[in-house]
């Protein structure tokens, strides 16, 4: 009792003291469980206990009795923290480093905010992979580059700490790709460079697959010289002529295939793509604006709300169709009865995507129906 009461003590005091400016060195230290306190027996025969150890440490400046401006962290564990601070968090410029069987190793150099990653900046992997480039709220987030133990390269967008967006992946075997990302897979429009055969697929991608697109020989004199060629016959070979073979419409049949992909991933695109790239920047100020004036200063609106949103927009979708799309695109909340500007948008998304399928399907409609009716003039 009388030790908790010397703990309450050192904190009154300690609060009182108001630490401000450059101080060298300043020790937390907290109790030692009994089982690792040491006993020493002194010469009059009586026990002394050791019963505190040292916890933390920091070197730095001070404001108002919190760690602000440049400071040195030592934790306990052994992690250590070199950088600026704001009112006991870490913020600014700064490096943590990571103790790792008591050597310290290079984490993170870069900006904080609010004691997390938050800006430019550039992580050590333990393994070590190397990323360099923005992060919110201690994810990789925007633009950034990731270079891979094994070679590999990725440069392009980031969003929620998963290759989101554009982006291109250069492999240490050669091999290339040029394209959307969704969801930490290549998903959407792409072209890949197979290096080991000089090929090139453009087209669609599904779940890090090709899909549906064109695959075609790309003329690479080095990589053909490389290939080594086997002499079966020395009299020279002529090709017996063969009829062509040729698909009805190929450029056509390509482009619905592709159209079809697009359909078939077009609510699963939506979940994952970054709402910054489903509307231009002026397209998102309008739909903030909109929301803001039914939210009246809340995050969010609730369902009754969001349908007289929808229908000063003119689309007026019934509920269930509603909550469908909501639960779609936030498969992973429960509750959908409060839904925030980012559902909001993506409900949107999903919704213009289905009218432009029904009127792509009601313009086909009516082109067959008009086909049908000028086939049977002509036969009668």
């Amino acid at each position: 009792m009388s030790e908790l009461k010397g703990l309450r003590k050192w904190k009154v005091n300690d609060s009182k003291a108001n630490k401000r400016g450059t101080h060298r060195t300043i020790y937390w230290v907290e109790v030692l469980p009994f089982q690792l306190q040491k006993k020493e027996r002194q010469e009059d025969g009586s026990v002394k206990g050791e019963k505190w150890e040292a916890a933390t440490k920091y070197i730095g400046d001070w404001d108002m009795n919190k760690k602000h401006g440049y400071g040195v962290q030592i934790y306990k564990n052994g992690d250590k923290y070199e950088g600026m601070w704001d009112q006991n968090k870490r913020s600014g410029q700064g490096t943590y480093w990571k103790n790792e069987g008591g050597k310290l190793r290079r984490e993170y150099t870069g900006e904080w905010k609010v004691g997390q990653r938050q800006g430019r900046g550039t992580y050590f992997y333990k393994n070590s992979d190397r990323y360099d480039g923005f992060w919110a709220g201690g994810m990789r987030h925007g633009e950034g580059r990731m270079i891979y133990a094994n070679g590999d390269i990725y440069e392009g967008q980031w969003y929620e700490d998963k290759r989101n967006g554009y982006g291109v992946l250069t492999k240490r075997n050669g091999d290339h790709y040029e394209g959307q990302w969704i969801n930490d897979l290549r998903e959407g429009q792409g072209s890949y460079y197979y290096s080991s055969k000089a090929k090139l697929f453009v087209g669609e991608w599904v779940d890090d697959q090709p899909k549906s697109g064109i695959y075609t020989e790309v003329e690479d004199e080095e990589l053909l010289s490389k290939i080594p060629k086997k002499k079966y016959f020395t009299d020279p070979y002529f090709q017996p002529s063969l009829p062509e073979l040729k698909l009805a419409n190929a450029a056509g049949v390509l482009e619905d295939a592709m159209e079809n992909v697009k359909k078939d991933r077009a609510q699963h695109r939506a979940k994952y793509i970054p709402i910054e790239d489903m509307f231009t920047p002026q397209e998102l100020n309008d739909l903030k604006k909109a929301f803001d004036s039914v939210a009246q200063g809340e995050s969010f609106v609730d369902l009754l709300r969001l349908k007289a949103l929808f229908n000063e927009m003119d689309i007026y979708p019934p509920d269930e169709v509603i909550e469908d799309l909501l639960r779609q695109c936030a498969p992973d909340v429960e509750d959908i009865s409060e839904v925030s500007f980012e559902m909001f948008v993506r409900t949107v998304a999903l919704l213009l995507e289905e009218n432009i399928g029904k009127e792509e399907e009601e313009a086909v409609q009516e082109e067959t129906e008009e086909y049908e009716i000028q086939f049977k003039q002509k036969t009668v």
